[in-house]
Formats: C-alpha cells, structure tokens, sequence
C-alpha cells in the first residue's frame, strides 16, 4: 500500500512515527559526539543513552509498524503467518523491557553485555533469515505492506527497504555502543 490515501490512519500514523523517530536517533549521535568531545559524561552513561533508544525502537515503533493491515492484519497473510508475526514482535517488545531493566536497575558490565546480546540476537535474526529467502520465497515486503523508503543521491533515485535501514541502523548504533563500553 504505497499510496497513503489507501492505508489506515493508524498505518499512516505509524509510519510518521517511524520517521520522527529516525530524527530522534539521529539527534542523539550527534549528542553522543558531542558528549565524547565536549563534556565529561561518562561513556558508560552515553552507551546506556543509546542502548534505550533502540530497546524503546524495538518496543514502541515495530509494534506500531506491524500491527496493522500491512502485517498482523493483512488479509493477504494466512492466520498462521500472522501468529507467527505476532509472537515475533512480543517476544521483540519483552526483550526489550528486559533490555531496559538491564540497562537502569542493573547496569552492571555483565548486564549491559546481556544487552548488546539480545540486540545482535535480533539483527543476526535478521539477517540470516533475509539471507534464507530464497529456501523458502520470502520476500522483504509484500504489495500491501509498508513501503520503501525512497531517496536521491547523486542524481540517483534508490529505494530502501524499511527493515533493512532499521536493522542496519541498529546494528551500527549497537557496534557503536559496544565501543564505548570497551574504550
């Protein structure tokens, strides 16, 4: 459904939501980079900051994305193939809450390892089942589903898929993290 006359509020909603939250993310690296070189806030401190923007991506925005006609509710999908999405994306948002406890009511070295884990858990996820589409005709969107998002570099107009940005950008900002616990 690329046309947004032809989705639901909610969907559209969702999407907004999906967009503003990429400027959020995108405003606290430059917070985190400015924090490295301009303050002395710790960089534990900094790397839990960022570690709670994804784990709250994961619990707010995917759902948000994904209970609506274009997954949990698309009348293309089989009810199996819906429980299946259902069951994925609770056990992203329980992850996530688990990650946030880690995070702020434990916060120990060994705890925030914990997190990094259950965030490369789901990227790994990812990208292996991206990597197996063709074992059992996966396709990264359906015709009704969410739509790409569409940019112009160089002259070049180029399509990215949803998915792929946001995986990508959490792992980036998940390696990213991890380096500042370890420097």
């Amino acid at each position: 459904m690329f046309d947004p006359n032809q989705r639901s509020k909610a969907f559209n909603f969702a999407l907004k939501v999906q967009e503003i939250f990429g400027l959020i993310m995108g405003f606290f690296v430059i917070w985190s980079l400015c924090a490295i070189f301009f303050s002395d806030i710790e960089y534990i401190f900094i790397s839990k900051v960022l570690l709670t923007l994804i784990s709250i991506g994961f619990a707010l925005v995917t759902p948000l994305i994904d209970f609506n006609e274009s997954h949990a509710t698309n009348p293309l999908w089989t009810g199996h193939a819906r429980f299946h999405l259902v069951w994925q994306v609770n056990a992203m948002i329980l992850s996530s809450f688990l990650s946030l406890y880690l995070i702020w009511f434990i916060g120990d070295l060994f705890s925030l390892g914990l997190v990094f884990c259950i965030i490369y858990l789901w990227v790994i996820a990812f990208v292996l089942t991206m990597i197996a589409m063709p074992f059992y005709d996966g396709e990264l969107n359906d015709i009704n589903g969410v739509p790409p998002i569409r940019n112009t570099f160089f002259g070049q107009s180029i399509e990215i898929d949803r998915n792929v940005q946001a995986i990508s950008g959490v792992f980036i900002l998940n390696t990213y993290s991890l380096v500042l616990i370890l420097i």
